[in-house]
């Protein structure tokens, strides 16, 4: 439920012709030597789009109220999911980009040269 916003966003920037850089998740080369992976953290910008899922979310939150207050019992839990999937994307997203760009990691570009130059 959540990731309806971030979907509408990629089609309508396809449809009209934005150019968007593909973000790629990091990768880690875990396979020569072991790495703490709870200490590597990857954080994305998230701009705009974090808001507008917990905007959506709260008014969701409204319709869980409204429903109640009505006593559309049954919608209830339906509506719930929309509430934490909304939740979910918003404050996640939020809380991920909150603290910038990720962090170079020293060791990375010495192989990536060595891969390059071979």
């Amino acid at each position: 439920m959540g990731l309806t916003i971030i979907n509408t966003r990629a089609v309508l920037e396809a449809l009209f012709g934005v150019e968007t850089a593909f973000a790629r998740t990091p990768k880690y080369a875990i396979a020569d030597r072991p790495v703490k992976l709870e200490v590597k953290k990857y954080r994305g910008r998230s701009g705009w789009l974090p808001y507008a899922e917990i905007l959506v979310g709260t008014y969701f939150l409204g319709m869980v109220v409204f429903a109640i207050q009505t006593y559309n019992l049954l919608a209830v839990p339906f509506l719930l999911l929309f509430v934490f999937g909304y939740y979910w994307a918003g404050f996640r997203h939020a809380l991920s980009g909150a603290a910038g760009p990720p962090a170079l990691d020293e060791t990375a570009a010495p192989r990536a040269q060595r891969r390059t130059a071979g």
